[in-house]
């Protein structure tokens, strides 16, 4: 009931920027077709070893947040290696650490058995919960971990890497991004409201058994 959304990319605005020849800060646009259905999205693959491709910067909200990512993981024919995506949180214009160092979070996909054809794997789902520079992150559902992070996390950027492949081209395309944060302001307004609501109903109760029983006294 609290969450709001403060960022949201989907493919609508993927198609228009494939349609544009235009790059989502790094990320290239792609078009898709899985079982039929077409999808555009931004991301990247390669057929060699890459290191980071990063997306805009995003403003990152004060207070309790979600960040969820929809995903394919895009597998060439004959193609076998490992797709990493994640997330960088930054402090002003540094990159926000954890307490070993790290300030990349993320999950990573093997393809260890060669596909034929060419073929996108998903979608998949990454969640970033974030709570007082803490962030726990899901794919798919699945918790993968946690960090605490150095504060103030003001932005976030999306990361693809790929650290292996041989045999063809394997990648990462990103179809939407939605940033939201828990508005406690309204669950306040609401237990507010829901308190008054209650207390009126008390008073509405009283003052009926008042009266009837002062409306009973006059008729004795």
């Amino acid at each position: 009931m609290g969450w709001k959304t403060v960022y949201s990319v989907g493919e609508d605005y993927f198609k228009q920027l494939y349609e544009a020849g235009q790059k989502w800060g790094d990320f290239l646009s792609y078009k898709l077709t899985v079982e039929g259905v077409v999808h555009y999205g931004a991301g990247y693959a390669s057929s060699s070893p890459t290191g980071w491709v990063f997306s805009p910067k995003i403003q990152h909200q004060i207070g309790k947040t979600r960040i969820k990512v929809k995903y394919y993981v895009w597998i060439g024919a004959n193609a076998t290696g490992k797709a990493d995506i994640g997330i960088v949180f930054y402090k002003n214009d540094t990159s926000s650490k954890d307490e070993q160092g790290y300030d990349v979070h993320g999950v990573e996909h093997t393809v260890s058995t060669a596909p034929t054809e060419s073929t996108a794997e998903g979608p998949h789902e990454l969640l970033i919960e974030q709570e007082n520079n803490k962030i726990t992150y899901y794919v798919d559902g699945t918790k993968l971990g946690e960090a605490v992070l150095e504060p103030p996390l003001t932005s976030f950027k999306l990361v693809i890497a790929i650290p292996e492949v041989s045999g063809g081209e394997l990648g990462i395309i990103v179809t939407e991004v939605t940033e939201e944060y828990y508005d406690y302001m309204e669950d306040m307004i609401n237990m507010f409201i829901n308190i008054m609501n209650i207390m009126t109903w008390v008073m509405v109760f009283i003052v009926l058994i008042t009266s009837v029983i002062k409306a009973f006294r006059r008729k004795k």
